[in-house]
């Protein structure tokens, strides 16, 4: 009597296709993941700046003026997390420093991470006599139209010239 070889198990060609299979659907995934990673992140950034953006207009029409600061800073910093009406400059450390007085937002929002490589956190700028801002900062992918340096200003948003 002859008996049928059957085996039992899967034959080396087999398990290579389907490892193979198995990495393909890993590769997509981590570069789908990816990108949809990276537009959260812009997404973030963009919210960021017009919360950033609406405190800021709030303070100008209880004061007159935008926080003070002739040369950059880095909002969310040392010293500039809180935007508030009691200090010279319109920023405090912390929400007690402020004296009591009107906080138009706490805490500044600080960028994702990791951050673009064309520009590090949200800079801010405001020029004497203060009646206008700048808030420079960078998206990784592109976002309606905007990608790379952008800069806000009471007019809005745009790419940075």
């Amino acid at each position: 009597m002859k008996k049928n070889f059957q085996p039992n198990g899967f034959t080396i060609l087999e398990l290579l296709i389907v490892l193979g299979v198995i990495g393909l659907l890993i590769l997509f995934g981590s570069i789908l993941l990816g990108t949809a990673r990276e537009r959260a992140r812009d997404a973030t950034r963009l919210s960021d700046l017009d919360i950033t953006r609406r405190a800021l207009e709030d303070y100008f029409h209880s004061n007159n003026r935008y926080p003070q600061a002739p040369t950059p800073i880095l909002l969310g910093s040392t010293g500039y997390k809180v935007i508030c009406a009691g200090t010279p400059t319109g920023f405090a450390e912390t929400r007690s420093a402020c004296g009591g007085s009107t906080v138009y937002l706490d805490p500044v929002p600080t960028p994702p991470l990791p951050e673009p490589a064309q520009l590090s956190g949200y800079s801010y700028t405001s020029i004497n006599p203060n009646n206008t801002y700048t808030i420079d900062a960078a998206l990784e992918g592109a976002v309606n139209g905007l990608q790379g340096k952008v800069q806000i200003s009471p007019a809005g948003i745009q790419l940075k010239p």
